[in-house]
């Protein structure tokens, strides 16, 4: 062989071994990805004038109607489903929500007035880089819309106006319609249409919005403003919770980040309703909250009454305690919008859970995941919590290796553990304290993966299954509040390096580094 085939050869080689490092590298960093970004789904919204008017809102009730979607109801919002992946899937989204809004206009003036009412009908988008996204796309918009003035039907137009953020975005569809207001009187308006409810994208959560301030435009105050909220489960703090707009970042809708749930709602029976008077409305008071998949509520409904049949049945506190947690947690165990009530009462399946099933892991996996899950976003677990979750690993590891068909049958394993308990700590500041905790962690997880043969300690296990629970004298585990800013909302590694970023910079270390092998070995002489 001559110098020259053997030089190409080495450096044939050096390069594929460059490759197999990379494509190693690859192939041994879990990669998630999302399937396509979802359409960002217009909201309700009130009507409001063309111009300044003489004409008075004084009253308007909103009723929405949550139900399951139907294959007709993909009309409903106009899109390219092919955008999404969608157009295999029977149903677009899975629930809707029906709404009535009844405004009641009074004319104080003594001359009738005629105007051009206008609605939106893609609410909340216009700050959203739509072309960024999908540049061949239109602005989703509501569908099935329907107007009466005075009790009867009235046709409306519909008019692609300029983008306020720039004429680079999206033009934004309206519904427009003519109404004649007479003198000294009262005029009543009827707006139906259907909402589809925007689906978290890790989650278990339904958003629903409504735009109160496109209603300012008219003559002073709003009377009395009353939004009912027709559900179909029991309405309560299990079901509703506030949202916090600031937080929501795309697929979902942008929103002002001052919008919240008002506090002061009635939750009554599946209802749920909040009143406002003399309401000048303005972005800070456009109504945004969470609702809980009905899905998901009817198989906790179910599996609690399976508890309540069988109390003594294992297997029936576990597939309990399963629901639980995926209501109170999100991607990689990070807490979910309704986490708070949620994680307790999942914490308390779990443990009886482990005391019928006494060699199955998965009730130890869960206990430690619920947990640490409160602590994921600020990183700041108390020690006697990070103590009972290092126990809880290493009772599931000694169970999962002499009962390998449970563990392959377990909804969640030690191993989804690791990868959370990785996140934690790769979040952690460099302190000495977290990093003997770190420490400590590591060294047990190495000791834990060696042992073949359980030890089965039960008196030593309600020692900790109690550390879970503290009394009242001690910190409770939901007393430390997770700071919104901190959890990602699509699954980011919060405020430490995402996995992502730290492939990227191997990656781009080894394509350095086999430039250079590669460069010397062609400068070599021989």
């Amino acid at each position: 062989m001559n110098i020259r085939n053997r030089k190409s050869t080495v450096v044939f080689m050096s390069g594929f071994i460059m490759f197999s490092l990379l494509l190693g590298f690859l192939i041994s960093h879990p990669v998630r990805a999302d399937v396509g970004v979802r359409p960002i789904l217009p909201g309700g919204s009130n009507i409001q004038p063309e111009g300044e008017t003489p004409i008075q809102m004084v009253d308007e009730v909103i009723t929405m109607d949550i139900r399951p979607a139907t294959e007709g109801d993909n009309d409903i919002i106009q899109l390219n489903p092919e955008a999404y992946g969608l157009q295999f899937q029977p149903l677009w989204y899975n629930y809707v929500s029906e709404v009535q809004a009844n405004f009641t206009m009074k004319n104080p003036t003594t001359e009738d007035v005629n105007l051009t009412a206008w609605f939106p009908l893609a609410s909340a988008l216009e700050s959203v880089a739509w072309n960024e996204l999908n540049p061949d796309e239109i602005v989703p918009r509501i569908a099935g819309f329907h107007v009466m003035v005075a009790g009867k039907p009235i046709e409306y137009a519909t008019s692609e106006l300029p983008n306020p953020k720039g004429g680079d975005k999206p033009a934004l569809p309206w519904a427009s319609f003519p109404v004649t207001f007479p003198a000294g009187k009262e005029t009543d308006i009827q707006v139906n249409y259907l909402l589809p409810l925007q689906t978290s994208v890790k989650g278990s959560e339904l958003a629903l919005y409504y735009i109160f301030q496109t209603g300012a435009g008219w003559a002073g105050p709003i009377g009395q403003a009353e939004l009912v909220l027709n559900l179909p489960y029991p309405a309560s703090a299990e079901t509703v919770t506030r949202m916090d707009p600031s937080n929501l970042n795309l697929p979902y809708f942008n929103s002002n980040p001052a919008a919240n749930l008002p506090l002061d709602g009635v939750l009554e029976g599946n209802q749920a309703r909040w009143t406002w008077v003399d309401f000048e409305p303005g972005p800070q008071d456009d109504f945004s909250i969470w609702l809980v998949d009905p899905t998901m509520h009817q198989q906790l409904e179910t599996a609690r009454l399976a508890v309540e049949a069988n109390p003594k049945d294992g297997q029936a506190w576990l597939d309990l305690a399963s629901i639980y947690r995926t209501l109170a947690t999100k991607a990689w165990n990070y807490p979910s919008i309704f986490a708070e009530s949620y994680l307790t009462p999942g914490l308390e399946a779990y443990q009886r859970a482990a005391e019928y099933l006494p060699e199955h892991p998965e009730p130890h996996v869960g206990l430690a995941m619920l947990s640490l899950a409160p602590y994921m976003g600020e990183t700041n677990a108390p020690s006697e919590v990070m103590g009972s979750v290092q126990e809880h690993v290493r009772i599931a590891r000694e169970l999962e290796a002499p009962h390998p068909n449970l563990a392959e049958q377990a909804a969640i394993s030690s191993s989804m553990l690791d990868e959370s308990m990785y996140l934690y700590f790769d979040h952690i500041t460099a302190t000495a304290a977290s990093g003997a905790t770190g420490t400590a962690y590591a060294q047990e997880t190495e000791i834990s993966a060696m042992r073949l043969m359980p030890t089965m300690t039960p008196t030593n296990e309600a020692g900790i299954l109690a550390t879970v629970f503290p009394s009242k004298t001690p910190e409770p585990l939901l007393s430390t509040p997770v700071s919104p800013s901190t959890v990602p909302s699509n699954g980011d590694s919060g405020t430490g390096l995402p996995t992502g970023y730290i492939l990227i910079v191997e990656v781009i270390i080894f394509s350095i580094v086999g430039f250079i092998v590669y460069r010397r070995l062609l400068r070599k002489p021989g």
